[in-house]
């Protein structure tokens, strides 16, 4: 069977996740990705799993782009026609499909991913992609749980938007850039702050454990979890003794400290290497903590004072390079007028 998924368009780390995620999936149009998989539950198991996916749409076999074959196939009271990939007016389709079936309302989509999931679940829209060039039409099957998200963002027992926690979504993504089955891994955040990563980690089927120096911190991430019936081993403790409570771990997600929140471009070149310090002892530390091709994700800060831009991320290009592999760098996610740029980085241990 055929699929279609819409990805959101602020997500940087879409196209990571996709390729990580769903091996043979190709981009057809910007945000929007095409695979085959054998079922239509296997489809929306994956994704559901993904923290960049809004919606999922199946290939329609036999069904034609025009007016007569599209009503045969609405079922629904409303509807909406979207011409795929295009911003075209879709005014006069509707209202063909809509004379065809002598009933139902029509939406108009909003853009060329036709309408938003709040839309399409508030009021049971069967909503079609029309793809003329290739006569196929496409029938929306899954979109995500817009409220579930909001809630992990906005509504946990301990969020504070001050903090620069990383959104949802982002954290899932994250956790997907590690290209390994979760069910039976266990996967720890070293600096687990409120737990986003660990919620998202265990969402879709990992062990999780976590520490964070501040203890605050740590139990923040107990209550986030509890409130969503999750668990897992909590420690207050240095990022860079991992080792000293945890083993045989498949996978650390994370983003480090970067640094302190308000600092004047002249500070940089003081900041950065006690950054590059914390990460280095942190990356040696986890070499004892990590299984045999166990994987880190991990964020690195780049800073620019106007003369200069740091990479902290290359410290991983000295004798790191001789414990760990390279599996993907230059993955960028930043949060709109953030003074720093964070790259995403996942390595291999040896």
């Amino acid at each position: 069977m055929q699929f279609i998924l819409f990805v959101g368009a602020n997500n940087t780390l879409a196209a990571e996740e996709v390729s990580v995620q769903i091996k043979k999936a190709t981009q057809i149009y910007p945000n929007i990705y095409r695979f085959e998989m054998d079922s239509i539950d296997e489809a929306k198991k994956i994704a559901d799993r993904l923290g960049c996916s809004i919606k999922l749409a199946v290939l329609l076999d036999g069904i034609h782009p025009d007016a007569k074959s599209v009503s045969k196939e609405i079922k629904a009271k409303n509807f909406s026609l979207t011409l795929l990939g295009k911003q075209e007016n879709t005014n006069k389709l509707h209202q063909e499909v809509k004379d065809s079936l002598e009933r139902g309302r029509f939406v108009i989509p909003k853009d060329e991913f036709g309408v938003s999931p709040v839309i399409n679940k508030k009021h049971k829209i069967d909503e079609f992609f029309m793809d003329l060039d290739n006569d196929q039409v496409w029938q929306t099957i899954w979109v995500h749980n817009f409220q579930h998200w909001i809630r992990k963002d906005r509504h946990m027992p301990h969020i504070d938007p001050h903090a620069g926690m990383l959104p949802p979504k982002i954290a899932r993504s994250m956790v997907n850039l590690v290209p390994l089955t979760p069910e039976g891994k266990t996967l720890v955040d070293p600096f687990c702050g409120s737990g986003r990563v660990l919620v998202e980690a265990a969402e879709i089927g990992y062990k999780i454990a976590g520490v964070d120096i501040i203890a605050n911190q740590a139990q923040d991430t107990v209550e986030n979890l509890a409130a969503l019936n999750f668990s897992g081993k909590i420690e207050v403790l240095d990022a860079t003794h991992l080792s000293d409570k945890f083993s045989n771990i498949d996978a650390i997600v994370t983003e480090p400290f970067l640094g302190k929140s308000k600092f004047r471009p002249d500070e940089i070149r003081y900041i950065v290497p006690g950054l590059e310090k914390l990460y280095l002892g942190c990356l040696k530390d986890w070499l004892r903590v990590l299984k045999p091709g166990g994987y880190v994700v991990m964020v690195f800060p780049w800073f620019n004072d106007g003369k200069k831009v740091y990479k902290t991320s290359e410290i991983i290009d000295g004798k790191l390079n001789l414990s760990y592999n390279h599996v993907k760098r230059g993955i960028f996610y930043s949060r709109p007028e953030a003074d720093v740029k964070r790259e995403i980085v996942v390595l291999q241990k040896k």
